[in-house]
């Protein structure tokens, strides 16, 4: 009987242990939540965080813009055409088949 009572303590200061991690984890989340704002502040915030970020963005020069957009419309350009050979070639086979 003496050594289930030992037993038990063990058993009962391991969960007083877990008890306690868990008491000051409550705790601490309780100290570290940030007050409650309202939705227009939030809103307020979120609106000054995108406009500081927004000063940070390297924005390219009209040039340089200039010359992306003639990439993309030459490379648009260029897929369209391969598509279309592909198509030609693939039309004309099956075109042979299905005869």
């Amino acid at each position: 009987m003496a050594g289930d009572k030992n037993s038990k303590k063990d058993k009962g200061s391991g969960t007083t242990k877990e008890q306690g991690k868990k008491d000051n984890r409550k705790e601490l989340a309780k100290k570290t939540v940030a007050p409650k704002t309202g939705r227009f502040e939030n809103t307020k915030s979120f609106f000054r965080g995108v406009i500081n970020e927004l000063k940070k963005v390297h924005w390219p020069t009209r040039r340089e813009t200039a010359i992306y957009t003639v990439v993309v419309l030459v490379s648009v350009v260029f897929v369209a055409i391969l598509i279309w050979i592909f198509d030609l070639i693939l039309g004309s086979i099956m075109g042979v088949f299905i005869k």
